[in-house]
């Protein structure tokens, strides 16, 4: 392998990028999107959409392991990755669900009072029968 003709390509292919990524305004979006190839060597599965930053994704580029994602292929990783935000979301707040029991303070009362009540006479009860 030729190091310099790798890091010639390396350099073409992020100069690309960041000509391809450049906003109206002349600012570089920060992460560019890519899908992985199948790869003999590496044993990579095809099909993967992950956002990288241009550096990275020049140089997977470069590898032959990935290709710039399509559009349609962008657009189902973030709704995926929005979808999986939603159900970790969702498992989050069922995991520090907190129930509470509101009681009304004359009916725990009263109720104090009538356990106490029913607790003396189960008392005396005992002690006038055994008379």
């Amino acid at each position: 392998m030729d190091l310099g003709a790798y890091f010639r390509d390396l350099k073409v292919n992020e100069a690309a990028l960041m000509a391809s990524h450049r906003g109206k305004d002349g600012h570089v979006e920060n992460v560019v999107h890519v899908t992985s190839l199948f790869h003999r060597e590496r044993n990579s599965t095809p099909g993967t959409t992950i956002g990288a930053t241009i550096a990275n994704a020049a140089r997977v580029i470069t590898d032959g392991t990935h290709r710039e994602a399509t559009p349609d292929e962008i657009a189902a990783f973030r709704a995926h990755q929005q979808d999986e935000l939603e159900r970790s979301t969702v498992a989050e707040q069922l995991k520090k669900k907190q129930y509470i029991v509101v009681v009304d303070q004359k009916d725990s009362a009263e109720s104090a009072v009538f356990r106490t009540k029913q607790q003396q006479k189960e008392q005396q009860q005992p002690a006038t029968s055994a008379k």
